[in-house]
């Protein structure tokens, strides 16, 4: 049998049998929690297959720019070396998710495909231990953590979370950041599934904005480019920070191919032409043929194309899960100014976000605590369209500087 489980009839079984099989697999799997893999260079074709592995090694001022860009952040600090030579970090730093330009994905994760589990993105962990900064040159690793059954009352289906890290360590052998990619799968045995006539999102339209509510995303972007609401140099003390206020809204959006697109190209493994066949053609029955050309279609052209998005069920392309978790991070370190330093953040995946759509970034302090002599908030974050539905949410650990310890360094 294989680890697919192509070997027999899944949807043959009766329940019991189909869940003995399913806690096998499972259980064969965490048999290698622990296992370690270092991923393969981003030129090495691996016996012709392309293995994700390092997208930029080398931190740049560019690239954190071309960060910044993507998310539509225009703060100097990301930009203007003479600008954050006068901070206290003494030059640029890259924002927060910015990992996901030196590598994105997983050398494991997405392995349990039998018939009748679906698997869905569940969100990034990020951690950062250090600052990341232009000169700094990256390898990195993937550490499996198996998978972890999650309690779901009352429903049809079995829910099961896989994780796993992947560290960031620098030239001088310093961890820099863990960002931990989880998958969540719902398994659901044969005799419980419901057929479906309907596909998910059946009901979505693409939303028309009058004059009215572009005007106000237009203020919104003046606002931006303009440094409003931004803190800046304007260090925010700990001390003054309330529970439950709430951070200033960002407004990104009506989201497009070109949106899409800017995040391609810093946070995406790029693929063409015979580089895009290596990519998918030993996992063809995740590509689906597009009736018109007769041609495989790449599974992530559904974030930029609503023609192919329709050919894996889904009305309009829509939004890369980094991509949402991206722009989560501008709202947080335009609250917190230059000072301050994202410790954690802890993302969760609720929805697609769909082309066409917008996104506001809004947030509250849920509370101010200190732990082992840091002085850190932390903040509930959350991107929302213009239906006042929620797509992603977070929680970010921030620390900031404390008014009687000014004068110390982080």
């Amino acid at each position: 049998m294989s680890a697919h489980g192509s070997a027999f009839d899944w949807d043959s079984l009766s329940d019991e049998e189909w869940n003995k099989r399913l806690d096998e697999h499972i259980a064969r799997f965490n048999e290698g929690r622990g296992e370690i893999k270092t991923p393969a260079a981003p030129h090495i074709l691996m016996d012709n297959e392309y293995e994700r592995g390092i997208n930029y090694k080398l931190v740049t001022e560019d690239l954190i720019r071309h960060y910044a860009d993507a998310i539509g952040d225009p703060s100097p600090f990301w930009r203007d070396p003479s600008y954050a030579a006068g901070t206290r970090w003494g030059g640029i730093i890259a924002p927060p998710t910015f990992e996901s330009c030196i590598s994105f994905g997983s050398s494991f994760g997405g392995r349990l495909r039998v018939p009748g589990v679906a698997r869905l993105a569940a969100g990034n962990k990020h951690e950062y231990l250090r600052p990341i900064r232009p000169g700094d040159e990256f390898h990195i690793y993937d550490k499996y953590m198996g998978f972890e059954e999650k309690e779901t009352r009352g429903k049809a289906y079995r829910m099961f979370i896989e994780s796993v890290p992947r560290y960031f360590i620098n030239q001088r052998d310093e961890i820099a950041a863990i960002a931990t990619g989880r998958n969540i799968y719902l398994a659901t045995p044969p005799s419980k599934r419901e057929r479906r006539d309907n596909k998910p999102y059946a009901d979505k339209k693409r939303h028309h904005y009058g004059k009215e509510e572009l005007d106000i995303i237009h203020q919104g972007y003046e606002e931006q480019l303009a440094g409003v609401g931004r803190r800046g140099a304007e260090t925010r003390y700990w001390e003054d920070v309330v529970e439950g206020e709430a951070i200033r809204p960002v407004v990104k959006g009506p989201y497009d191919v070109c949106d899409a697109c800017a995040r391609t190209v810093v946070s995406c493994y790029t693929y063409a032409f015979a580089i895009k066949w290596a990519a998918m053609r030993k996992h063809l029955q995740h590509h689906p043929i597009d009736p018109e050309t007769g041609e495989y279609r790449f599974r992530r052209d559904w974030h930029y194309e609503d023609h192919a998005a329709r050919l894996f069920g889904v009305p309009y392309a829509n939004v890369g899960g980094i991509h949402n978790e991206m722009m989560l991070v501008h709202g947080v370190t335009d609250w917190m100014g230059d000072d301050a330093f994202v410790k954690v953040m802890d993302s969760q995946d609720r929805r697609m976000n769909f082309l066409g759509d917008m996104t506001w970034v809004k947030g509250k302090v849920a509370r101010k605590f200190v732990e082992n002599g840091e002085h850190l908030v932390e903040l509930e974050v959350w991107g929302e369209n213009q239906d006042g539905v929620v797509h992603t949410k977070a929680n970010f650990i921030v620390r900031l500087v404390s008014r009687a310890e000014y004068q110390s360094s982080f």
